[in-house]
């Protein structure tokens, strides 16, 4: 059975005795009720997610719908359509014209008896194609209407054409309405060759889901058995490589799940509007044509504003054990997970013969000065790819054995963001406002104003005489523009720290969540007119920085802090880059993995663009340097 159209904002099928359907620049259709009725002049439509202000929009009556509502009403319920010239609730079965009235078979005999009707065109429900076309002139009865006003854009009759539209530009109404239908047709014909490259694209990016997901399972299988030869020294470093394989995937997949989710919408708003252009073109008038051909035509630049490729790729992932015996002296940073198979497998050789050459690592005594765990491969085109990997320094100590410090490649989880606050742009920024689109999705954040990185960082084992913990201090930075924009005494401006996985989201801040630190930047009660920069760990508020910026309206500061942190040694420490100070040395002890956090106060008081840097993006300075060792010290 055909389905009756449905209000897009109430959701109530349209009858043909109910309220008229309005239609949206979207080409979905609302009832009059809706939109008399809409809160602050604002209708969403809850097919596409597409909001009309209707201050500034002007909504038009269906007639394309309201046709097919009547057809459809003729079809499948005839028991509606009832006698409108005596109103004696007997079922019509035609309909007159001139008349503009339902008659049913009684009345029809009167009709057709009566000197003054008799002449009249009466159509049965079967050929009432033409029911609602307006026949003859409004201002002049009898007038057939015969040409179409392009200035004022509407049919006339002749009188109409002698008269007050004779110095218009003035064309033939058939002409006008075929050549109408003509460039709708074609803007059809448009949507649907975009529509089927959707398809075909939405089918390519899925094949790259699936690969993706069977490429990180067979890789699992040959990290394990890799780390079964290693034993107990490698034990640990295999839990890490899995993890870092599985959020990398994870990272990964929801890239593509993005994509997947974009081109699925766009398939579908073309489908919606095929299937509009399709109805338009069996139920419209002339008329019709003209006054649809704007809309559909904005409509249908909109879709085809972006082509997507024929296809989509993407590198596959792979394990590389290229140059194990060397390695197994730097058994903490063995292993990565590269985006280039073929380099992988090349290395897997490698290994099974002697193990004792490695054509892709050389030098190994100066690897950590400075080493790339993660490998890109030499492509310029830009695809959806892991992370670009980690890179270390040595820290001179001023004795022989030095301290290696890794810099780990760190990725905010956008997936995550709380969006009715924030969220993470597709530059990779931090940013204190809604989304365009709100999601709600299951792993979101849902009281914590901010993210968190997509990756945590897990405890050592407990040491040994066997097996040491590792101690590898990390360090990571954030870079943070901000606006002044408004009074108010909401303190926190933004926080960026570390906090135990399993309190995350237990706070609006980090300040709020138990196990948490941070360094915050906050509009200071005790400075009046100065925002102030302070380190907050549990129960306790650290010394304030004074004038880090001042709070009057206008001003705009780019502010850079780092975050030194040793799990081995619970050492964790915050610096000021721009003072080039240590903020605040702390030695906790942990019970869980750490996750860092990163969150904005609400852009009433300030705007916050916060840039997450990490891995090869820091820029090492000796300056830098001399910071991160007096931290760790």
């Amino acid at each position: 059975m055909d389905t009756f159209p449905k209000c897009s904002v109430c959701h109530q099928e349209f009858t043909l005795k109910g309220p008229v359907p309005y239609l949206l620049p979207c080409l979905h259709a609302v009832c009059e009720k809706c939109v008399t009725s809409a809160a602050v002049g604002v209708i969403s439509c809850s097919t596409c997610q597409r909001e009309v202000n209707l201050t500034d929009t002007s909504l038009q009556k269906d007639a394309v719908r309201q046709k097919e509502i009547f057809h459809l009403t003729v079809k499948h319920r005839p028991t509606e359509i009832l006698c409108t010239h005596e109103n004696d609730g007997n079922q019509a079965v035609c309909w007159c014209q001139e008349c503009e009235e339902f008659l049913c078979e009684y009345c029809q005999n009167l009709h057709n008896g009566f000197k003054a009707t008799r002449r009249h065109v009466v159509e049965t429900f079967r050929d009432t194609g033409d029911m609602f076309v307006e026949q003859v002139c409004k201002l002049h009865n009898r007038y057939p209407l015969e040409y179409f006003d392009k200035n004022c854009n509407i049919s006339i009759c002749a009188k109409c054409r002698l008269g007050e539209h004779s110095e218009h530009d003035v064309e033939d109404l058939d002409l006008a309405a075929d050549a109408a239908k003509g460039r709708i047709e074609q803007h059809g014909k448009n949507v649907t060759a975009h529509h089927t490259c959707q398809q075909a694209y939405l089918k390519s990016v899925s094949k790259v889901v699936n690969d993706t997901k069977n490429t990180s399972s067979a890789l699992k299988e040959a990290i394990h058995h890799t780390f079964l030869s290693l034993r107990t020294q490698l034990d640990q470093r295999e839990k890490e490589l899995v993890i870092d394989l599985e959020n990398q995937t994870k990272q990964e997949l929801s890239k593509l799940h993005t994509i997947q989710a974009t081109s699925e919408g766009e398939s579908k708003r073309c489908k919606w509007t095929s299937d509009y252009i399709r109805t338009a073109l069996r139920y419209a008038s002339n008329s019709d044509f003209l006054t649809l051909e704007s809309s559909i035509q904005d409509t249908a630049k909109t879709h085809l504003r972006s082509v997507p490729p024929e296809t989509h790729s993407a590198p596959a992932a792979s394990f590389n054990t290229g140059g194990l015996e060397k390695l197994k002296s730097y058994i903490s940073d063995f292993g990565s997970v590269n985006e280039d198979g073929s380099a992988a497998q090349a290395h897997t050789l490698a290994d099974q013969g002697t193990q004792t050459d490695d054509s892709h690592l050389t030098d190994l005594d100066n690897k950590y000065k400075d080493l790339k765990v993660l490998e890109v491969a030499d492509d310029p085109t830009p695809l959806a790819s892991f992370d670009a990997g980690d890179k270390t320094y040595t820290l001179k100590t001023g004795t022989k054995t030095p301290v290696t410090l890794k810099c780990p490649k760190l990725q905010l989880d956008a997936a995550r963001a709380n969006t009715d606050y924030c969220h993470v742009t597709t530059d990779g920024e931090l940013v204190n406002s809604r989304p365009a689109t709100r999601h709600r999705d299951s792993g979101r954040l849902r009281r914590y104003h901010g993210t968190c990185s997509s990756t945590p960082i897990p405890l050592p084992p407990p040491p040994s005489n066997v097996t040491p913990a590792p101690h590898t201090p990390r360090y990571w930075e954030t870079h943070s523009r901000v606006g002044v924009v408004g009074g108010g005494w909401r303190p926190v401006v933004l926080e960026m720290g570390v906090g135990e996985e399993s309190q995350v989201d237990s706070g609006q801040y980090v300040r709020e969540q138990r196990c948490s630190w941070c360094v915050c930047l906050e509009r200071c009660l005790t400075h009046r007119g100065s925002l102030c920069t302070c380190v907050c760990q549990p129960g306790e508020r650290g010394k304030c920085y004074r004038n880090t910026m001042s709070a009057t309206r206008g001003t705009q500061a780019t502010l850079h802090y780092g975050v030194v942190l040793d799990v081995g040694r619970g050492r964790l420490a915050f610096i000021d880059l721009d003072r080039e100070i240590v903020l605040a040395k702390l030695d906790v002890e942990w019970r869980e993995s750490l996750l860092p956090m990163f969150s904005l106060g609400l852009p009433d008081i300030c705007t916050v663009n916060m840039k997450l840097v990490s891995g090869v993006d820091i820029t090492m300075t000796d300056s830098k340097k001399s910071l991160i060792y007096n931290a760790l010290t």
